[in-house]
């Protein structure tokens, strides 16, 4: 955010060779009301946030999606403030945001911040779908790191300029025939909402292809979810986050002296795909331990947890999930 408004007060144009307007809003709440009218009136908007401030933006949230627009939140996620005031910890932040309908999309470092971004945009115009990007506040987010930057020509051959259009046509300005926002009885309301699901139903794959278009430019290996560890493993962790990379040096401790583990590295968290999940989930697992990092008060168990237990109980895999 501190670059992206240096740039824009130095003149510098984005990789469409346009200027970018920044905009200070009196709150998260405020910001959310813009980005959401923003997005209305046809042009392409992103915002950062954390922490409370995402929870303030949760009601534009729910138009954002519903009106499938295509913006794109960065969130360094952390706690929020209950019994007292942290701003470290965990994804308390993103997890009370994934009734509104949008995608999320997790980074587990910094080049992982720096790519995942560009997919979330990319995907997001291309899916007609709002995007939630997230990374471990502090632990990634301030990190100083060296990473190798996405070349913008690139970049720019990636973005799906008809759906550009398509979106700039229903805006709402004087020469397009569109409204939002009107009052609807239940029976319409909730025809446009299953309306909505085959939108949802082809993320997992726009995001998968954007993926491997990121992975051709910058040698990566990026996934819906990415699996690390033997080929064999009986026991696996499920995680998403800067955690990720700590695992990642553990299972190969692990291996190397005779154990039988792995990771599998939740990316695309919403829209949630059984597909993917399970393509890269050995046959040889028995036994499989989820890492939220939230606490869900009163609650069977947490949001991941429930979502992995979900996916194999349908798919009728008789493993054990702690």
């Amino acid at each position: 955010a501190t670059l992206t408004d240096k740039w824009s007060s130095e003149g510098k144009k984005n990789i469409l060779g346009e200027k970018v307007k920044i905009v200070e809003m009196q709150s998260e709440a405020g910001v959310s009301g813009f980005v959401h009218g923003s997005l209305q009136a046809g042009s392409l908007t992103t915002t950062f946030t954390s922490s409370q401030g995402l929870l303030l933006m949760i009601p534009n949230m729910y138009k954002m999606a519903g009106e499938m627009l295509p913006g794109v939140i960065h969130v360094a996620s952390r706690s929020l403030a209950t019994h007292a005031l942290s701003i470290f910890g965990d994804h308390q932040d993103i997890y009370a945001t994934r009734a509104t309908g949008f995608c999320m999309l997790a980074s587990s470092s910094v080049f992982d911040a720096q790519n995942l971004a560009a997919v979330a945009h990319l995907a997001a115009i291309k899916g007609s779908l709002p995007f939630l990007h997230f990374f471990d506040g502090f632990r990634t987010s301030h990190e100083y790191n060296t990473i190798e930057e996405i070349p913008e020509d690139k970049l720019l051959a990636l973005v799906d300029h008809d759906a550009i259009n398509k979106f700039k046509k229903r805006a709402l300005n004087v020469g397009n025939h569109y409204q939002y926002g009107m009052s609807q009885t239940e029976d319409i309301y909730f025809q446009c909402m299953e309306a909505r699901n085959k939108y949802y139903d082809a993320m997992p794959d726009i995001v998968n292809d954007y993926m491997t278009k990121i992975n051709e430019i910058m040698n990566t290996n990026y996934k819906p979810f990415n699996y690390y560890g033997s080929a064999s493993a009986t026991r696996v962790i499920v995680a998403m986050g800067s955690v990720c990379e700590t695992v990642k040096e553990t299972v190969d401790y692990l291996n190397e002296r005779g154990e039988n583990v792995g990771l599998i590295e939740v990316h695309l968290y919403r829209p949630f795909s059984a597909k993917h999940f399970l393509s890269v989930l050995p046959e040889t697992v028995t036994d499989i331990a989820v890492l939220d990092r939230t606490k869900e008060a009163g609650a069977s168990g947490e949001p991941l947890f429930l979502d992995v237990c979900a996916v194999l109980k349908e798919s009728n895999k008789k493993i054990s999930v702690v």
